[in-house]
């Protein structure tokens, strides 16, 4: 048996975990595995995605799933554009019988100590950033046609979640990769980067005719590498 509620907007940034409690409260009650969320009085914007995304997570601890009723197409259109259609299905997509999607869009979300400097860094590098998610806290910097890095003042990043966040001048988290469309764009890119207040990571690595790559820190200390693979080795490999 299904759990019907309704939330409605706008939404703030200071209601998200009242909404969660509220939520987690209503269906905490019910032995239902189903709950239908009608979304019909919200905003199709950034908050109303973080605040369902932390309805279902509420939900599936509880051995629940929440479905979008009555979703607008811009609601639709923007929870498919972040990748979250698996995520946050509309009421009407049949059950998927366990399988998983592999037709995702990434997202990486990455801690800065000030966001204007991060800002004027990457766009240095040749990066643009989608005005919709971006306001004093975030950003969503586009890398690719399905990979996006979020952005985000570490106070902002610590909302979601538990452990303590690392210094990353001092410890590595992760290693950022990124191709590059020859071997000198290699070199323009992490010269350029180094140039505009990035630091050294690591010496260049080169597997002579098949691989060639550069590091570096950007300025909160996140390292990235840019490398190249020879087309012509990898069709050998083939």
């Amino acid at each position: 048996m299904a759990t019907d509620f309704a939330i409605w907007g706008p939404i703030g940034r200071g209601d998200l975990s009242g909404l969660s409690e509220r939520v987690w409260t209503l269906l905490g009650g019910t032995t239902g595995s189903v709950a239908r969320c009608d979304v019909a009085g919200v905003e199709p914007d950034a908050v109303t995605i973080d605040a369902l995304a932390r309805l279902q997570l509420a939900a599936r601890r509880l051995g629940c799933q929440v479905r979008l009723r009555n979703a607008s197409v811009e609601l639709i259109q923007l929870v498919a554009f972040m990748g979250l259609t698996d995520v946050l299905p509309d009421e009407h997509e049949p059950q998927q019988g366990g399988t998983m999607s592999t037709n995702r869009k990434l997202f990486v979300n990455l801690a800065v100590g000030d966001l204007g400097r991060s800002v004027d860094f990457f766009t240095t590098l040749g990066f643009s950033f989608d005005p919709r998610f971006t306001d004093e806290n975030a950003t969503c910097m586009l890398v690719g046609e399905d990979a996006y890095f979020m952005l985000l003042v570490a106070s902002r990043f610590g909302d979601f979640t538990k452990q303590e966040l690392v210094d990353s001048h001092r410890q590595t988290e992760a290693i950022l990769a990124l191709t590059a469309e020859s071997r000198e764009e290699v070199d323009t890119f992490a010269d350029l980067a180094l140039a505009s207040g990035g630091s050294p990571a690591n010496d260049p690595t080169e597997i002579p005719d098949f691989m060639y790559g550069r590091s570096f820190r950007d300025p909160d200390g996140h390292h990235w590498e840019i490398f190249w693979m020879n087309p012509a080795a990898l069709e050998q490999m083939g």
